[in-house]
């Protein structure tokens, strides 16, 4: 005999959206030995952060060269981030602490770049020389702190954490020796993480897997072509059965991890599971 069963966002029992309850109809379902479940499709939300306070990953630090040189600390506030996000991130800090000029045809200027490397797979950071004057048709901002003595670059520094694994840089300040005379280009050492999760673990706590640790690992789900924010839609090529637990169940309880078996910590639950059990004849 089969079963379907539907679990959506009223299901949710989790804190971090990745925990769902079905509770059987009277409080009790059977299983017979040698059953089997298998998921017909999954709709869920593509809506865990890449930066965060769990991944240690938000904060970096970096020096200007104006009349003296000062550290800034930048806290990423916790999201989604691609590169272009992180190098925004990084010119609106500047604008906000006046560490940019504004060229002849009203372009601000800045002194830090990172983008990415398509060609290398990698990152690259760029640090540009700050002027001992402002240059020909230059403005400065109202809050200018002036120039430096001879012309140097702001340096960027990876603290020890994970900020420097997203970004694919080591721990340490870039350049090694301090500020630059001449500007300078930096690629990732190790290649960038963009994101802590890139594909899900669904754990079912009516399975009974005994060729995997954990034995109740159900399926996977990969992520891919999918946008942050959209949902990722899994439905199987062909049914993955998977053998039950024997007995008597009020409940099964639906998981999702990533792919290291972490918590998925996901902002969104409203999921679609839909699982197929078929019992066997007692």
């Amino acid at each position: 005999m089969s079963y379907s069963l539907i679990l959506n966002n009223t299901n949710n029992i989790g804190a971090n959206n990745n925990t769902f309850q079905y509770n059987f109809k009277g409080g009790s379902f059977q299983i017979p030995e040698n059953s089997e479940i298998s998921i017909s499709n999954i709709q869920i939300p593509y809506s865990w952060y890449n930066v965060a306070s769990y991944y240690n990953n938000q904060t970096f630090q970096i020096t200007f060269p104006n009349t003296a040189t000062n550290t800034y600390t930048l806290t990423l506030p916790q999201g989604f981030y691609a590169i272009t996000d992180v190098n925004a991130y990084i010119q609106q800090f500047c604008i906000s602490n006046n560490l940019y000029l504004i060229d002849s045809n009203g372009n601000y200027v800045y002194y830090i770049n990172l983008s990415y490397n398509v060609a290398t797979y990698k990152i690259q950071l760029l640090l540009f020389n700050v002027p001992t004057a402002l240059p020909t048709n230059y403005t400065a901002p109202a809050g200018w702190a002036g120039y430096p003595a001879s012309t140097q670059t702001p340096t960027f520094i990876v603290l020890n954490n994970s900020f420097g694994t997203l970004i694919g840089f080591a721990s340490g300040t870039f350049p090694s020796t301090g500020a630059s005379a001449t500007s300078v280009s930096f690629l990732s050492t190790s290649t960038p993480l963009g994101s802590n999760v890139n594909s899900l673990i669904v754990r079912c706590s009516l399975v009974d897997n005994q060729v995997c640790m954990p034995s109740d690992i159900l399926d996977s789900i990969p992520i891919n072509n999918v946008s942050y924010g959209s949902n990722i839609n899994y439905s199987p090529n062909f049914s993955k059965w998977i053998k039950c637990k024997k007995g008597n169940f009020s409940n099964l309880v639906i998981v999702f991890n990533d792919q290291g078996m972490q918590t998925l910590f996901a902002l969104d639950s409203n999921v679609l599971i839909n699982l197929l059990i078929r019992t066997a004849k007692k």
